[in-house]
C-alpha cells in the first residue's frame, strides 16, 4: 500500500485542456505573453500562413500567374521598392492624407452628431439631408472635389473627409440618442445640473458607439484614399497602383495591395491601443434601460 500510494503521489498531476505534446512548442510564447494571447498570437499566424499556402497554390495550379502572382514573385517584388525606399514615401504620403482627413471627418462628425442627438429640433431639422447625402461615395464626389479644389492635397483631403464624417456622424446620434434614460435620471436625483448630465452621463454613454463609428470611418478612409490618388494624385499608393497597372506589372500592383492592408491594420491596432489605455472605463459601459 506504502509503494502504491508513493508511485500515486509522485505522478505530477496533468492540467486539463492543455496536451504537453501540443503545447510544449510553444510553452515559452505562452509564459512570455500569457496564454490567451499567446494562443491567439499562434492561431493569426496558423491562419495567415493557410492564407499564403492558399495564394501560392491558387496562383500556381489555378490561375494564370501574371494575373495572380505566387507569394514569392511579390516578395521579390517588393525587395527593391524597399531598398530604394519608393515604397515607403508612398507610404508616408498617404498616411499623411488619411489622418488630416480622417481626423477632420471624426471631428467635425463628433461635435454634430453629439449635437443632433441632444437637441432633437436640430436633428429633424438636418437628418433627411444627412440621409440624404450619406448615400453619395466618395469616388462619386472626386469630379465635384477636383472642381472645387483643383488635383492638390486639398481634394484628397476633402474625399477623405466626405467618407469619414456621416460614418461618425450617425454613430455620433445613435450613442447620444441611446444614453439609458435611467442613468439621468439617477443622476438628476443626485442633483446633477443639465450641464453635469450632458458630459458626464450621456457623452461616456455614447463612447463605446462613436469610437466603432470611427474604427469604420479608419477603413472608409483608407478606402477613400486609393481612387482620390488614382485619379488626381502624383504620389502615394493608389498613384502606385495606377503606374503599375499602365505597365503591366501585376506583382508591384500586389505589393501596394498588400502594402495598404498591413498599413491600415497597424493602424487600426495603434487605435484600439490608445481606446483601451485611455477610454478603457468608458468602454466598459453597457447600456441598460
Amino acid at each position: 500500500m506504502a509503494n502504491v500510494r508513493d508511485s500515486n503521489s509522485a505522478a505530477p498531476a496533468a492540467k486539463p485542456g492543455i496536451k504537453p505534446g501540443i503545447a510544449s512548442p510553444f510553452r515559452w510564447l505562452r509564459a512570455r505573453i500569457g496564454a490567451g494571447r499567446g494562443q491567439s498570437l499562434i492561431l493569426s499566424m496558423v491562419s495567415l500562413l493557410f492564407a499564403g499556402l492558399i495564394w501560392h497554390l491558387l496562383s500556381t495550379f489555378v490561375f494564370n500567374p501574371f494575373l495572380i502572382p505566387p507569394p514569392l514573385e511579390v516578395f521579390y517584388a517588393a525587395i527593391p521598392m524597399i531598398k530604394s525606399g519608393e515604397i515607403f514615401a508612398d507610404v508616408a504620403i498617404s498616411t499623411t492624407r488619411v489622418l488630416v482627413g480622417f481626423l477632420t471627418g471624426s471631428l467635425v462628425g463628433i461635435v454634430a452628431g453629439v449635437l443632433l442627438g441632444r437637441i432633437r429640433v436640430l436633428h429633424d431639422l438636418f437628418d433627411p439631408i444627412i440621409e440624404l447625402l450619406r448615400y453619395l461615395s466618395p469616388t462619386a464626389m472626386i469630379p465635384i472635389a477636383v472642381i472645387w479644389f483643383g488635383i492638390g492635397e486639398m481634394s484628397k483631403y476633402f474625399l477623405i473627409f466626405w467618407g469619414t464624417l456621416f460614418i461618425v456622424l450617425i454613430n455620433t446620434i445613435a450613442g447620444v440618442g441611446r444614453t439609458p434614460i435611467a442613468r439621468q435620471r439617477a443622476a438628476e436625483c443626485l442633483g446633477a445640473t443639465r450641464l453635469q448630465i450632458f458630459v458626464l452621463v450621456v457623452i461616456p454613454s455614447a463612447v463605446p458607439y462613436i469610437v466603432t463609428g470611427m474604427r469604420i470611418a479608419m477603413a472608409s478612409s483608407f478606402m477613400s484614399v486609393i481612387p482620390a490618388e488614382i485619379l488626381a494624385a502624383d504620389s502615394g499608393i493608389g498613384y502606385l497602383l495606377q503606374k503599375s497597372s499602365m505597365l503591366l506589372q501585376t506583382p508591384r500592383i500586389f505589393v501596394a495591395l498588400i502594402t495598404i492592408c498591413v498599413l491600415g491594420f497597424i493602424v487600426d491596432r495603434i487605435f484600439r491601443f490608445f481606446v483601451d489605455r485611455v477610454l478603457a472605463r468608458y468602454m466598459s459601459f453597457v447600456a441598460v434601460t
